[in-house]
């Protein structure tokens, strides 16, 4: 393992300084097919090898130094596995400022926990809301070098970053995630995969895979201690009860946490739950009790863009046309640019089209948005703009058009 380590680490370093290998081989007095197979692991290296080429680096750069302390190795891996704690009990803004305390100080990367290290940036990236992902490619690269505990927390992240992303190959991710995890005794991290799995299929409209993960998740949440969790699992079954069609089942874990939430130390969960409650209300056609639910989430600052989608078909629905469009008009001016609120845009524009009586642009706007929706099943706007479409068909008389949209309509309950 320590050859692994000193022909990986070798190897950074020569690409970081940009010296060529004849350079390196000059200084250790052997041949450049020499050295270069002790960089491709044909060639064992030996400490006193390794020893001498980091004399050569630190002689290159005066502020570059390798400490050979080896307890730095523990060191990094116990911080490690306090993450992965901190990051199952929903506690990581708490260990920030230990992050970066280690992180500052730079014996501790270039050393032999060099690649632990590299890892806890990456966490600390993901703790703190900032991008991480362009750090994956260098922990995939490297996952040989890495233990169980880490390869599973590297999936994980990795899973993490392509659910951002709408892509589905995330699943795969957290499955490896979760095959390694059974090699590491750390009480709620399986539960933590399974939890991000659920998130997932809930995602790509899949409740049925996604159903019978939760007695397993919260099993192991229960077992942990892990309560902060444990609201977050319900919150997520009654997305998926919704998704089954249990609108009672859905609406009761919403009321329950709705009267709990003070356990939670911020407006934010009232905030989603109600959010979550809305929708549920409104695919019962309690377009109201919708509106009310939006309304309270709103003034409890949520940011969530499907909000919009609610309040304005829900006003539509109980024919207030000009309380729709104020709802359009204001999400429009707030100009947002992430790819969810950019679909939310095009949903609003092809209701305002509709409401606004604009024919051919509404029935453009709507044929070009239904296609888009595939990458966007968990937006849950189709029947929506089907219905739209049809109402607009029945009012023209149109029936070769009518048919015509039924038809898809059918077809897309059908895949459903």
């Amino acid at each position: 393992m320590e050859s692994l380590f000193y022909r990986n680490y070798l190897k950074y370093l020569r690409n970081e300084f940009y010296i060529a290998q004849s350079e390196i081989a000059d200084f250790l007095y052997c041949s450049i097919s020499t050295y270069s197979k002790m960089e491709q692991g044909k060639k064992e290296i030996s400490f006193k090898d390794f020893e001498t080429v980091i004399h050569f680096y630190e002689k290159k750069n005066k502020r570059y130094s390798f400490c050979f302390d080896k307890n730095k190795k523990k060191e990094a891996k116990d911080l490690i596995r306090k993450c992965i704690i901190a990051f199952v009990y929903r506690s990581q803004k708490e260990i920030l400022d230990e992050l970066e305390s280690y992180l500052s100080d730079p014996s501790n990367l270039h050393s032999y926990a060099f690649f632990e290290t590299k890892l806890i940036e990456m966490i600390y990236d993901y703790f703190a809301d900032l991008p991480f992902q362009e750090r994956l490619p260098f922990m995939l690269e490297h996952m040989n070098l890495y233990d169980h505990t880490d390869q599973s927390l590297i999936y994980d992240l990795h899973g993490l970053s392509k659910l951002r992303a709408y892509d589905q190959s995330a699943i795969e991710c957290f499955q490896s995630a979760k095959a390694l995890s059974v090699l590491v005794n750390i009480p709620g991290w399986l539960g933590l995969i399974d939890y991000h799995l659920i998130i997932t299929y809930l995602q790509s409209m899949n409740p049925v895979k996604a159903f019978p993960l939760f007695e397993e998740c919260s099993r192991e949440f229960q077992t942990a201690g892990a309560h902060r969790r444990i609201l977050n699992l319900r919150f997520n079954q009654a997305q998926c009860f919704l998704k089954l069609g249990l609108f009672e089942e859905a609406d009761q874990i919403h009321i329950n946490l709705l009267q709990t939430y003070d356990q939670v130390d911020t407006d934010r969960f009232v905030a989603i739950i109600s959010v979550n409650y809305s929708w549920s209300q409104f695919l019962q056609k309690n377009y109201a009790n919708a509106i009310k639910l939006c309304q309270k989430a709103l003034a409890l600052h949520s940011q969530f863009p499907d909000l919009y989608i609610t309040l304005s078909y829900s006003f539509y629905q109980l024919d207030e046309p000009e309380k729709a469009l104020s709802v359009i008009a204001d999400f429009r001016t707030q100009e947002r640019t992430d790819p969810r609120s950019k679909m939310v845009m095009k949903f609003l524009d092809v209701l305002e089209s509709y409401l606004l009586e604009y024919g051919p642009a509404f029935e453009h706007l709507a044929n070009q948005l239904l296609p888009l929706l595939t990458e966007w099943k968990d937006l849950e706007i189709d029947l929506l703009i089907y219905q739209m479409l049809i109402d607009y068909h029945k009012a023209k008389q149109n029936e070769h058009a009518l048919c015509d949209i039924q038809d898809k309509m059918i077809q897309f309950l059908l895949k459903e």
